[in-house]
């Protein structure tokens, strides 16, 4: 399976460093470019299945490439944003969730994973730690299940180094720094390989692709 991971446009937060207020989690003037130059990035290539976080500046990033293309992408709770605070040791064993919700304008172009609209309670380190381990074991079973999909996962900075760091096993912690709209690509084949890792979707840097679609793992390491 081909997993193509990408990291949400640059929201309202992102532009000012303030997260304090309601329209944080919106994109910003330069976002909303980023996502249509993404879209125009994406278009070239066929996904299987498309998978995003739950949270605003993640959808509003993926809307004007579903929309050309005319797919609906799915939510899952579990890659929401997570783990920026500095780790500790207490335990989770679970992660709290609540209720979610589409506005009505957007109930065309997504659905819940299995139809459960929640989203994560709270952002703790170790929260979204087990969120990451929740999301390479879902990973793992998408791809025993359809080894010759390809998948778009669309979700958040901290958030990707965590799950990269999972689907890796990976010794030591790396940092794996995504820039928004950054693009990350991964193949599975009984272990998780890295093709390249956070390639900006810019025109000049559109993915080289191999004769069955996917991303050319030679290219741009």
């Amino acid at each position: 399976m081909k997993l193509l991971l990408i990291r949400h446009a640059q929201s309202q937060g992102n532009a000012t460093g303030n997260y304090s207020v309601a329209s944080h989690d919106s994109l910003s003037d330069q976002g909303r470019a980023q996502a249509k130059t993404l879209s125009g990035c994406l278009q070239s290539l066929n996904f299987d299945k498309i998978i995003v976080s739950p949270l605003q500046r993640a959808m509003e990033t993926i809307i004007p490439y579903i929309e050309a293309t005319h797919q609906r992408a799915e939510i899952w709770p579990e890659i929401a944003e997570g783990c920026w605070q500095p780790p500790v040791d207490e335990p989770r064993t679970v992660w709290r969730s609540q209720p979610a919700s589409l506005p009505a304008p957007l109930a065309h172009l997504f659905d819940f994973r299995n139809g459960n609209a929640i989203k994560p309670v709270d952002k703790t380190f170790e929260e979204g730690v087990l969120r990451a381990q929740a999301t390479r074991q879902l990973l793992r079973e998408m791809a025993e299940l359809h080894p010759q999909d390809c998948v778009l996962m669309l979700t958040h900075g901290h958030f990707l180094r965590e799950l990269l760091n999972c689907l890796l096993d990976t010794n030591k912690v790396i940092s794996f720094a995504h820039e928004n709209c950054g693009m990350t690509s991964l193949t599975f084949d009984g272990v998780w390989n890295m093709d390249f890792c956070n390639r900006p979707s810019d025109p000049a840097s559109h993915l080289q692709l191999t004769n069955d679609g996917a991303p050319d793992p030679r290219r741009h390491r």
